[in-house]
């Protein structure tokens, strides 16, 4: 079922942009009210799609002028996929998780682009940082560019369980600036995450009958790139900790894979 909670004025008339936000979330009150605040100033309307929320989300959405639009849960490509379709008025639109912001430069970044791009451009992608237990990660999983902007109807979401990704139907250009990324309050809560996400990708994923082998290479190539490729030891000790929860990341998915492989080699037998 799905209903509309409250409906807001524009925001964002002086800018002049015909581009509408659309988030998702679900129970986000952790960092939705700075991902809606990031981007009041530069758009004309902004949508939370809410699966559910019963932490004070919808409240602080409604207080911060945005459409909360209820959508039972169907999964993460197919919730943003339907965001999507609530923005087909638009000439272009924003497709944000709740624990995603524009910092400043990226708010600047993105007028500027959508302003300026060809008419053959069909998307902007941003870059990513993350923002881990109150600072920065400058070298950790950075860059990180993912398509989030597009014209209208140009973009789609492959339809995978987990870590889906927004995909153009052409050419896509880059915006300036920063998009904050604050996926965990903690790394309890990033394990928790990790467990959740292994297992349901873990039919989609090649179990090995000696999982341990496959983790130890995986944990020594995420090692190394993000240690020493990309500099993460020169986080300190929020890029070493982030790095050990990609490790135990990784372990999970190994793990999820092989126990499917397991249950699915029993009912088969």
């Amino acid at each position: 079922m799905n209903y509309i909670r409250t409906v807001a004025d524009s925001t964002a008339a002086n800018e002049g942009l015909d581009l509408a936000v659309v988030v998702t979330a679900c129970n986000s009150m952790r960092t939705i009210e700075r991902c809606i605040s990031s981007v009041r100033p530069i758009a004309a309307t902004i949508i939370v799609v809410d699966s559910g929320s019963t932490d004070g989300t919808i409240a602080a959405c409604e207080r911060l002028g945005a459409q909360v639009v209820h959508h039972d849960w169907e999964g993460f490509a197919r919730q943003k996929s339907f965001a999507l379709s609530l923005a087909s008025k638009h000439a272009w639109v924003l497709l944000l998780d709740s624990d995603e912001s524009l910092e400043p430069d990226l708010q600047t970044g993105l007028v500027s682009a959508i302003r300026s791009v060809p008419a053959a451009t069909r998307a902007i992608a941003i870059n990513r940082r993350l923002w881990f237990d109150g600072g920065w990660l400058r070298r950790v999983a950075f860059p990180d560019w993912v398509v989030r902007c597009g014209r209208r109807g140009a973009l789609r979401i492959d339809d995978r369980p987990v870590h889906e990704v927004v995909e153009a139907d052409g050419p896509v250009a880059r915006a300036e600036g920063i998009c904050r990324h604050d996926s965990w309050a903690d790394a309890a809560d990033a394990i928790k995450r990790g467990e959740r996400y292994a297992e349901l990708g873990a039919p989609y994923r090649r179990a090995s009958a000696f999982p341990l082998l496959p983790f130890l290479g995986s944990a020594l190539a995420i090692a190394f790139k993000q240690g020493i490729v990309r500099g993460g030891l020169l986080d300190g000790w929020r890029g070493i900790t982030v790095i050990g929860l990609f490790i135990i990341g990784a372990y999970c998915n190994h793990k999820a894979a092989s126990a499917h492989r397991r249950r699915s080699k029993l009912a088969g037998s």
